[in-house]
């Protein structure tokens, strides 16, 4: 039973226009946030990329700690430190009930760590420094896993275009290039929206989540191609129809591919993934951003 039957070709410029917007918007924000934004990258990049330190501390309470804003303890923090610059890229936040602190800074000498810890003390009370876990990633460490992160998506980019070729011709891996462009610049667009309006940061497991994405991108792709080649063999209809019949074949499958990748998971990954991020987004904000990126690129690749 045939439970889609899109009008491909009849609603083609809605498609297409719709497409357009997108892409537009992707555009737009991606400029913006390359021009108008205090990092001024396309994308804000995460400490993977430019470098920087992770530290996390747990404060001395005697029973339950008090409940501080972090926009609060920054201000405090710009009055007492006498190097203010480094308080600019600061991100501060609250965990476990108030009591873990976790900082993240651009890349700082031991020194100038030290007394960021130290006024950090002198604002809110005593800190526990049994307790201090640190992460350090260089500048040119973050330089590097930036260069190799966007080297992989090219060499992939190109092994996608030479097994097309191979496969079908040309003019198809022409085509799945675009498609595949499309779906990656959309996703990137999104992500530098979220990075202006809600300073979400991305780090190397974006590179993976758009690798995953080509790779549902191209696995469609493909299987359309093939329904298109076997269908103008052993049908009379003309190329749009073919096309048309093609997509309406395959869009069943992509589907069900989309939100379910493993046949042997009973339940469907995209809703788990949905699930994780609107219920679970204040305790786990990253995790949840990181899962976002796979539910999107599942709902638009399908």
């Amino acid at each position: 039973m045939n439970l889609f039957n899109l009008e491909i070709i009849k609603n083609k410029k809605k498609i297409i226009g719709f497409s357009t917007f997108l892409i537009l918007l992707s555009l737009l924000g991606i400029l913006y946030s390359t021009f108008n934004t205090p990092y001024k990258k396309p994308i804000y990049l995460g400490m993977d990329f430019v470098g920087g330190n992770e530290l996390r501390i747990e404060r001395v309470c005697d029973q339950e700690c008090t409940n501080i804003s972090p926009d609060l303890v920054l201000e405090n923090l710009r009055k007492v430190s006498k190097n203010k610059n480094v308080l600019n890229s600061v991100k501060l936040q609250f965990q476990n009930n108030n009591k873990l602190i976790s900082i993240r800074t651009p890349y700082l000498s031991i020194e100038d760590s030290d007394n960021l810890v130290g006024n950090l003390e002198k604002v809110i009370g005593p800190l526990n420094y049994d307790s201090k876990d640190s992460r350090l990633i260089g500048p040119k460490l973050g330089k590097r896993l930036l260069t190799n992160s966007f080297t992989s998506l090219l060499v992939s980019l190109l092994a996608i275009s030479i097994y097309i070729t191979i496969r079908f011709d040309r003019k198809y891996a022409l085509y799945a290039l675009i498609a595949l462009f499309h779906d990656l610049l959309i996703i990137f667009g999104i992500f530098s929206w979220l990075g202006i309006t809600l300073s979400v940061e991305v780090n190397s497991l974006f590179a993976v989540s758009l690798l995953t994405i080509a790779g549902y991108s191209v696995n469609d792709t493909v299987v359309i191609f093939d329904r298109i080649r076997e269908n103008l063999k052993s049908k009379e209809e003309g190329y749009n129809e073919t096309i048309q019949l093609s997509v309406n074949e395959s869009i069943r499958r992509t589907t069900f591919t989309s939100i379910n990748p493993y046949p042997f998971i009973k339940h469907n990954f995209i809703w788990i993934l949905l699930i994780i991020l609107v219920c679970f987004c204040l305790i786990i904000r990253d995790y949840s951003w990181k899962l976002f990126k796979y539910f999107i690129g599942s709902i638009l690749v399908a």
